[in-house]
């Protein structure tokens, strides 16, 4: 009797014990398992050295650097036009022609008194000579020879008018007149309008906080709708001294080489003004650096997975970098991905991403980003 409670004393310390070990094991995976879900899951990229250029971003609509109306300095017919629009034309080149019959007989008219008047001055100048005439009379005739002259330099240059010339080199956007058009002299009707492709120009108008920044020579890319596939170099060529109290801008002059005529004035134009460049400096995503009442700063992490909020200072912008230029250097390592969910000393589990391009932020359908969110 006393060897089977015995026994039965032994098999409970037994069973209580062994429960109590399956309770410890128990104890022991739920905290190995805290453990491993409270790292949180972040991708890391090693910072590094590059360059970066800052920029502003505005638009413009290209316009030719010279341009012109063509008016008429006579009265009369258009007898022919000789160009038609987008013909290319010479400074001097013939565009028109006035019907010139009435303008000849005046130059005729006009020569053959000159020469009669000429005759008669050089008969009365011996005669003076010899002291046979009064020098009263010979200032006389010279004088009518002198008004006569300039009488028929008028008809010659009235002549001259009725063939309409380019006063610019350029092509021709605009034809407005037609043969058989009566036009009038020194009146603003327009025969032809000519614009210079060969050199553009792209105005700008910038807010005055830029002024500080803004220089001639500076450099600009030009994006145009029409040529997608093209980015055309500009330049600064003036800056405006005064700045629009309306509007509280200043303009900026672009000049716009285009000799192969492949930009048309009128074009619209997305421009991106290079104001300076940085060299050999640190550069991050722009979606590594979190900012806030401008305090920015980013997460770098440590050889044992712990998270620290550094506060930085940003220097040179682009679309998609900035430039650090304090509080971190090249060589550490930062979040970036999953910094939304860190706290300054928080324990991550890194995933490095050091072949994700700058450019591109991970998105929530990335692993690392899936996690941080279910976290």
């Amino acid at each position: 009797m006393n060897n089977t409670k015995l026994t039965l004393s032994a098999l409970a310390v037994a069973a209580i014990l062994g429960l109590s070990g399956c309770s410890d094991a128990g104890a022991s995976n739920e905290t190995a398992k805290a453990e491993a879900v409270a790292r949180i899951p972040v991708a890391t990229q090693v910072v590094t050295l590059g360059e970066i250029t800052s920029s502003f971003k505005t638009t413009a609509t290209l316009e030719a650097r010279a341009e012109a109306d063509v008016t008429s300095k006579a009265n009369g017919i258009v007898e022919s036009v000789l160009v038609e629009e987008g013909d290319y034309v010479e400074a001097g080149q013939l565009l028109a022609h006035i019907r010139d019959a009435e303008y000849r007989i005046q130059v005729a008219q006009a020569k053959a008194e000159l020469n009669s008047i000429q005759q008669e001055l050089k008969r009365v100048k011996d005669m003076a000579d010899r002291d046979m005439i009064s020098a009263d009379a010979y200032d006389k005739l010279r004088f009518q020879a002198d008004m006569l002259q300039a009488k028929y330099d008028m008809a010659a240059l009235n002549l001259a008018e009725t063939e309409i010339r380019a006063p610019i080199s350029g092509y021709i956007s605009t034809r407005y007149v037609k043969p058989g058009n009566l036009v009038r002299q020194y009146e603003q009707q327009k025969l032809f309008h000519i614009v210079a492709l060969d050199q553009l120009q792209g105005n700008v108008y910038l807010p005055e906080r830029e002024l500080q920044h803004v220089r001639v020579g500076q450099t600009a890319q030009l994006h145009l709708s029409a040529l997608p596939n093209q980015v055309v170099d500009a330049q600064v060529e003036r800056i405006s001294p005064v700045v629009d109290t309306s509007s509280g801008t200043f303009k900026v002059v672009l000049n716009v080489p285009n000799q192969q005529a492949q930009l048309k004035a009128g074009m619209f134009a997305h421009v991106d003004l290079n104001y300076a460049t940085s060299t050999n400096t640190v550069t991050v995503p722009r979606y590594a650096v979190q900012s806030l009442d401008n305090q920015h700063s980013v997460f770098t992490v440590d050889s044992e997975g712990v998270a620290h909020k550094v506060d930085v200072q940003i220097g040179f912008e682009d679309e998609h970098r900035l430039e650090i230029i304090g509080g971190l250097r090249a060589g550490e390592a930062i979040v970036v991905s999953g910094q939304a969910n860190l706290k300054d000393a928080a324990l991550v589990e890194v995933i490095r991403l050091d072949d994700q391009p700058v450019n591109e932020q991970p998105d929530a359908a990335h692993p690392v980003a899936a996690a941080s969110e279910q976290q």
